[in-house]
Parts: C-alpha cells; structure tokens; sequence
C-alpha cells in the first residue's frame, strides 16, 4: 500500500466519523479482570464515584488510531504521531464518536505531513479526549 497523495487532502476535510459503543466485556478484555479496579470492578468504580467503570484512556488512543489508519494508511504507519488530552472519563455502556477535520499540511522530506484535529464525544455529546494526530501524504 503506498501513501495517500497530498494534492488529495485539503485543510478542513473532515474524516468519516467512527462510533464505537464500549461494552464492559472490552474493557475487561483490555485489561484483565481485577477486583478493586476502577476499570472491572463496578462497586469499586461506584465507591470511587464514577457511575460505572472507566475505559482505559487507551481504547479511544485506539480507536483514534484506527480512523487515522483508514485516512492516511501506512502514511500514519510509518510516520504517525498522536499528541491526546483525556478531558472527561468513558464510562462502560458509553458510546464514543471519534470525529477528525485536517487541520495542516507541512512539507516534511519528500512528504508532506498531514495534521487532523481530533476528539471523541459520548453519546450526550459531551468531550472526553481531545487532540492532534499527524502522518505522512505523497
């Protein structure tokens, strides 16, 4: 698979949207199942106040992945970088959406790096991981 051209990217393009429900049964895959752990243990999570268990902030670097993956192909392979913020907690039984537009596009060698503004929002809308996410264009 060869890198995706620059002449066919424009700086506000907006990525096909992912929407990925996160189920308890992939978190416990994630990570294993513990007692005493805000990520499988729903009383535990309770009496540390979250309303469910977390997701692993990893799963939505994931999932980001993933789209940038679909976008830029062995481009975010071979020269990706993700810079995340994780604002908000992802609860089990959420539904995230990862959303990217192009934010850049840099010469970088005989490439052009490509940047997209990202960020994930649960099923009310709400932030709960923000962020930049660069590969590389022909």
């Amino acid at each position: 698979m060869g890198l995706k051209t620059a002449a066919s990217i424009a700086i506000g393009d907006k990525l096909s949207p992912r929407v990925k429900p996160i189920a308890q049964r992939q978190i416990d895959a994630y990570s294993g199942v513990r007692p005493k752990s805000i990520h499988t243990d729903a009383e535990w999570a309770k009496k540390k106040g979250f309303a469910a268990p977390l997701a692993q902030g990893l799963m939505s670097t994931g999932y980001v992945s993933q789209m940038m993956v679909d976008f830029l192909g062995e481009g975010f392979v071979r020269g990706g970088n993700l810079n995340v913020s994780f604002i908000q907690p992802v609860l089990a039984g959420d539904t995230l959406t990862v959303h990217g537009a192009v934010k850049s596009k840099e010469p970088e060698g005989a490439n052009t790096r490509v940047t997209v503004e990202f960020w994930c929002e649960n099923q009310q809308g709400v932030k709960t991981l923000v962020g930049t996410a660069s590969g590389l264009a022909a």
